[in-house]
C-alpha cells in the first residue's frame, strides 16, 4: 500500500505553514493565475517559494492548482513562464483540468507530476486508465462516486495514485460540468469564478403547476460532507490521498479539521480497521469548525437522496472562531560531535531518513588554561531554538584536555544545520524543455453542414420534412427509431456522465456512423474496445478550449470535436475550427447532477420526469431526469440562438453547425428547423419572437 497522505488546502502562507505543523503530509494552493479559486487571496511566487521550501524541510509536499480551462492567448503567452517558476522552486505536482495544459506539462516539464483534477469528472477505471496511459501520476476522483467504484478504479490501475475529497463543501453538479454561474452571470466555474447559484432559493413545480418542495427552497444546496467514519473503507478501496476542501477557509478551520483527520488516519495506521472508532466529541469538533445543516457522507454508499441537501439553511455556520496559534512542528535529529585532540572538529546532524548536514574544521588544540568540558559542548550544540529542529539523541566523542572556543562550536552547529536544511528543502533539478509557441494554420470551410442531436422520439419524427440535414445523433435506445425516420448518417449520443453500473448505456449499434463521447470515461471505454477514433466526436463537455487541447486529441486520433459554450466569437478566431462542430441552437445544459431534484422533492418516479425550477428573479429552468443513467440536467430558461450572427459564424471555418434538441416538442423542433432553413439555406432575414440568449458569443467569460 502507498503511504497514506493527508492533503490540506491553504489560502495563504500562514495557513500553509500551520497546515504542515498540524500534521498535513501535503498542501495544495493556488498561484495568481489559472486556479479554480480566483477570488481567494492566493500565493505570489515569493510566497510559493517559501512555502515549498518549508514543506520539503518538514518532509511534506506542495501541489499547485492549475485547474481551470485556458484560452489560446493564455496558454501560449503566459503558461510556460508561470509554470517554469514553480518547477524551478521545486513544486511537487500540478493539479490540472485542461487537456491542453496536461499535455503542455508533459511536453515542457516532463519530470513534474500531474494530478488530474476532480474537474475532469472521473467516475470509472476507463477514465483513470486513459490518463494513466498518458502519464498522469494521480487522479482526483469525482465526488459522486461510491466506495465500490473507487475500489474498481484501484483494481484496474493499481499503480495510479487515487486522491479523494473527504471533508468540506460539496457541489451539486458534477465538477467541470457546471455552466450555471457562467451563463447566468458571466462568472465561470471552469475559470475559477463560480458565483454559487446552487446556494440560492428555488421553487419547484410539476407540469400542473403544483409546488413540490415542501421541505424548503434551497433544493440545489448540498450539505457539507464529512467522511471521517469511513476512512478505513476508503483506504481499503485504494484511496491514498485524503483531500480536505477549503482554500478560501480561515486558518482555524484548516487546522481544526486537519488535526481531527490526522488523529484518525494515525489511529487506523496504529490500530487497524477493527479497532477504528470516531468519538462524538470529534464529530462535534468538526461540526463546530463549519457545516451546512449538518453533514453528509458524500455518495460513498448512496447514489443520491434528500438527506444530502440543506433545504432550509444553505449558509456555512460554525462555532465562534478561535485564534489558531500553531507552533512549528520540530524535526527530530540525532547529533554526533567528534572533538579529539589534534583532529578537526566534526559536527553532524542526521534525521530519521539518513539525511545529514556535516561541519568539519578547526583543528583541536590542547588546553593551555581553561578546558572545554562535555557540558560546554552540550550547551553550545543544543541551541537549536530558532531552527526547525530539535535534538533527539546527542553523541559526543571528545578528549578531556582540549580547548574549543564557544564561538567555534556555535559556528559548527549553525553550518551543519544549514547544510541539513539545504538537503531537506532543496528539490532535485527537474527537466525543463525550451518553449516553442504552437503555430496553427487556420483552415476555412465555405459551407458548414447541419448536424442535429435529439433526445426524444417526437423530435425525430419532426425530421421527415427537412432534407438539408447531413447527420443526426440520438441516445442508443432511440437508434432504431432514428433509422426509420432519417436516411442520413446516424450517430449515437453517449450519456453526459458514464458510471460503471450503467455500462449498457454505452452499447453501440454496429450500423451507427459514430458516437458523440461526452466524458473522459467514455473515451477510455471506447479505447478499451478499440472503437475507431475517427468515428468519435468529442462533445462540448470534453473541453477543447484551446488549440493545445485540439492538437493533443488529434495526436490520439480524435480529430472531430464540438466547440465549448464559453468561448466568444473573438476567441474562436484564434481557434482551429476546421474539424469542429459549433452549437448554434440549444437549451444550454447548465448542470448535470447525480442528485435528483424530483426524488428529493416528490420521490423517485423512474419515468424520465420533468419539473420546473423558478428562481428569485422569476426565471424558469427545466430539470429533466435521465432515469436510464440516473442523473438530472438543468437547462437554461432561455433558448440559446446564434442564427442572427450568420455572417460571423461563417467566418469561423467550422465543419458543421449543430442544433441540440433536448426538451422540445415535435412542433417546436419543426419551428427551429424551419427557421434554420430560412436563414442558412434560403438566406432570409432572421425573425424570432421569443426572447433568447447568445450565451458567451459576444460577452465571453473572464
Amino acid at each position: 500500500m502507498n503511504k497514506l497522505e493527508l492533503l490540506s488546502p491553504a489560502g495563504d502562507l500562514q495557513i500553509f505553514k500551520a497546515a504542515i505543523n498540524s500534521g498535513a503530509d501535503a498542501v495544495y494552493f493556488g498561484g495568481d493565475l489559472f486556479g479554480a479559486r480566483a477570488y481567494a487571496k492566493n500565493f505570489s511566487i515569493e510566497d510559493a517559494k517559501e512555502a515549498i521550501k518549508y514543506a520539503h524541510l518538514h518532509g511534506a509536499k506542495a501541489y499547485l492548482t492549475v485547474n481551470t480551462l485556458l484560452k489560446n492567448l493564455e496558454i501560449e503567452g503566459k503558461l510556460y513562464e508561470y509554470l517554469k517558476a514553480y518547477v524551478e522552486n521545486g513544486v511537487d505536482a500540478f493539479i490540472v483540468q485542461d487537456f491542453g495544459v496536461f499535455n503542455f506539462i508533459r511536453t515542457y516539464f516532463p519530470d513534474t507530476h500531474i494530478h488530474v483534477s476532480t474537474q475532469a469528472s472521473l467516475c470509472t477505471e476507463y477514465g483513470a486508465k486513459f490518463f494513466e496511459n498518458l502519464g498522469a501520476s494521480r487522479i482526483v476522483t469525482a465526488r459522486e462516486i461510491s466506495i465500490n467504484e473507487i475500489s474498481r478504479i484501484h483494481s484496474a490501475c493499481p499503480d495510479l495514485e487515487i486522491e479523494s475529497f473527504v471533508h468540506g463543501a460539496l457541489c451539486v453538479c458534477y465538477s467541470g460540468q457546471c455552466l450555471m454561474s457562467s451563463i447566468l452571470g458571466g462568472r465561470s466555474g471552469n475559470r475559477g469564478r463560480c458565483a454559487q447559484p446552487c446556494r440560492l432559493p428555488y421553487e419547484a413545480f410539476d407540469d400542473k403547476n403544483n409546488k413540490l418542495n415542501k421541505k424548503g427552497n434551497y433544493i440545489l444546496s448540498p450539505k457539507d460532507f464529512c467522511t471521517i467514519r469511513y476512512l478505513p473503507e476508503m483506504i481499503e478501496a485504494g484511496v491514498m490521498s485524503f483531500k480536505i476542501e477549503g482554500r478560501m477557509k480561515q486558518i482555524d478551520y484548516a487546522t481544526g479539521v486537519l488535526s481531527v483527520y490526522r488523529h484518525y488516519i494515525d489511529q487506523y495506521l496504529y490500530k487497524g480497521a477493527a479497532n477504528y472508532s470516531v468519538s462524538d466529541e470529534d464529530i462535534t469538533r468538526l461540526l463546530n469548525s463549519g457545516n451546512r445543516s449538518g453533514f453528509t457522507d458524500l455518495y460513498l454508499h448512496s447514489h443520491n437522496g434528500p438527506e444530502m441537501m440543506t433545504f432550509e439553511a444553505p449558509s456555512h455556520t460554525k462555532a465562534e472562531s478561535s485564534n489558531a496559534d500553531i507552533s512549528e512542528r520540530k524535526i527530530k535529529v540525532n547529533c554526533k560531535v567528534s572533538a579529539n585532540l589534534g583532529k578537526e572538529l566534526q559536527v553532524t546532524f542526521m534525521d530519521d531518513n539518513g539525511n545529514e548536514g556535516k561541519f568539519t574544521g578547526n583543528v583541536i588544540e590542547k588546553a593551555q588554561n581553561r578546558v572545554t568540558s562535555k557540558e560546554d559542548i552540550v550547551k553550545a550544540i543544543s541551541g537549536l531554538g530558532n531552527t526547525s529542529f530539535e535534538i533527539d539523541k546527542l553523541n559526543i566523542d571528545y578528549d578531556d584536555d582540549i580547548f574549543l572556543p564557544v564561538s567555534a562550536l556555535k559556528t559548527a552547529r549553525r553550518e551543519a544545520i544549514a547544510k541539513l536544511t539545504a538537503v531537506l528543502s532543496t528539490e532535485k533539478n527537474k527537466i525543463v524543455v525550451p518553449f516553442e509557441e504552437l503555430k496553427v494554420q487556420r483552415n476555412i470551410q465555405a459551407s458548414p453542414k447541419a448536424f442535429i442531436t435529439l433526445l426524444k422520439e417526437e423530435q425525430i419524427k419532426a425530421l421527415k420534412n427537412f432534407d438539408f440535414i447531413d447527420a443526426i445523433a440520438v441516445p442508443s435506445h432511440l437508434f432504431e427509431t432514428a433509422k426509420q425516420y432519417f436516411s442520413g448518417k446516424v450517430y449515437i449520443y453517449l450519456p453526459a456522465v458514464f458510471r460503471r453500473s450503467k455500462i449498457k448505456s454505452l452499447d453501440i449499434d454496429d450500423r451507427a456512423d459514430g458516437v458523440i463521447a461526452a466524458s473522459y470515461d467514455e473515451l477510455g471505454y471506447l479505447s478499451s474496445i478499440k472503437y475507431p477514433q475517427e468515428k468519435v466526436i468529442l462533445d462540448h463537455r470534453v473541453y477543447t478550449f484551446n488549440n493545445r487541447s485540439v492538437k493533443s486529441f488529434e495526436k490520439l486520433g480524435f480529430n472531430y470535436s464540438c466547440i465549448p459554450y464559453e468561448l466568444s466569437l473573438k476567441e474562436l478566431k484564434h481557434r482551429d475550427n476546421y474539424n469542429s462542430q459549433m452549437i448554434i441552437y440549444s437549451r444550454i445544459p447548465m448542470m448535470i447532477t447525480a442528485n435528483c431534484t424530483v426524488k428529493n422533492t416528490i420521490g423517485c418516479k423512474k419515468t424520465n420526469s420533468q419539473i420546473t425550477l423558478v428562481d428569485r428573479k422569476n426565471e424558469s429552468f427545466i430539470v429533466a431526469c435521465d432515469c436510464n443513467n440516473c442523473y438530472n440536467t438543468i437547462y437554461n430558461s432561455k433558448r440559446y440562438m446564434a442564427f442572427d450572427l450568420k455572417d460571423e459564424l461563417l467566418s469561423l471555418g467550422v465543419k458543421e453547425f449543430r442544433l441540440d434538441f433536448t426538451v422540445e416538442s415535435e412542433s417546436e423542433t419543426e419551428e427551429i428547423l424551419n427557421l434554420y432553413k430560412d436563414v442558412f439555406i434560403k438566406n432570409q432575414p432572421f425573425k424570432f419572437k421569443e426572447d433568447f440568449t447568445k450565451g458567451h458569443l459576444k460577452r465571453g467569460v473572464e
